[in-house]
């Protein structure tokens, strides 16, 4: 699985990998934001109305050919929930048909970044841009906070027990346990890099919260950090055909962001992917 990495430098890269891929395969012209912790009396369901069991992959090399796979996301790559409905606007609006893939996707990364401005502090403005991907933790391999294991571009296994569920990926991610019987967070809870997370379903929907967090990177490529204030939840929207996913992250960070901040990445269902945990080998830091 490829793997984008570095801070506002590098997510160009990233991009531009989504862009060879897409030029490849399409023939296209020219080539609640409320801040008050949720309780559990929100909570519609912990029984699973859904089977999340198994591989759900983004749209890597390795699964660009399977068939649950539309042109959305064709070019889907961790966007803010805006920068999603800008891509509608981008592929269906008949004024934007000149437009090749390689503008499609710059035009995606420049819409990402603006509404990322736009939703920082001056905390989150200033941690930002200081941020340097040779200080990156995860070089020495340092296992990522529960956001950026959330946020991570590589394939996740859902594992579902009765109580709860265990949430594994690749890289450094590290193995979640969410919680499904009905509690709620502790009241006076020990912060730590994975937080707490208890979950519930809506419908089709499985909702996740996290508190009780560490100061961390939140996500590399998008150079955003989350405080110990900070509350996650995940949305995984499964489609009628039990292949697709939807995925929305919302960060609620006070000391961070303005206000909350969702970013988005669907998933496909990927049975034939095997998770690659290999050990990590440190690196100098040095480019």
């Amino acid at each position: 699985m490829y793997q984008l990495l570095g801070g506002p430098m590098t997510i160009s890269r990233g991009f531009e990998l989504v862009a060879t891929v897409v030029c490849s395969i399409l023939v296209l012209p020219s080539c609640s934001t409320d801040d008050t912790p949720l309780v559990t009396s929100n909570i519609e369901s912990t029984v699973a109305p859904i089977d999340l069991s198994g591989v759900w992959s983004t749209n890597s090399f390795d699964t660009l050919d399977n068939p649950a796979w539309d042109i959305v996301g064709q070019f889907s790559a961790r966007l803010t929930s805006e920068t999603y409905d800008y891509l509608q606007t981008l592929l269906y609006d008949p004024a934007n048909d000149h437009l090749s893939a390689a503008e499609i996707i710059e035009a995606l990364e420049d819409h990402t970044f603006a509404v990322i401005d736009d939703r920082l502090t001056e905390v989150g403005h200033s941690i930002g841009d200081a941020f340097d991907l040779a200080d990156d933790p995860a070089i020495q391999c340092e296992n990522f906070g529960v956001f950026r294991t959330v946020l991570h571009s590589d394939p996740i296994e859902f594992e579902v027990l009765s109580d709860r569920l265990i949430i594994r990926g690749e890289d450094l991610t590290i193995n979640r346990t969410i919680y499904m019987d009905g509690r709620s967070h502790p009241q006076e809870g020990i912060k730590t890099s994975g937080g707490h997370s208890i979950g519930w379903y809506e419908g089709s929907t499985l909702v996740i919260e996290t508190v009780d967090v560490t100061p961390n990177l939140a996500d590399d490529t998008l150079a955003i950090h989350n405080s110990d204030q900070a509350r996650g939840v995940e949305r995984y929207t499964i489609s009628e055909d039990g292949m697709s996913m939807d995925v929305e992250f919302t960060i609620h960070d006070p000391v961070m962001l303005i206000e909350p901040l969702t970013i988005r990445r669907p998933r496909v269902f990927t049975p034939d992917v095997e998770l690659d945990r290999r050990p990590c080998e440190a690196i100098s830091g040095q480019f």
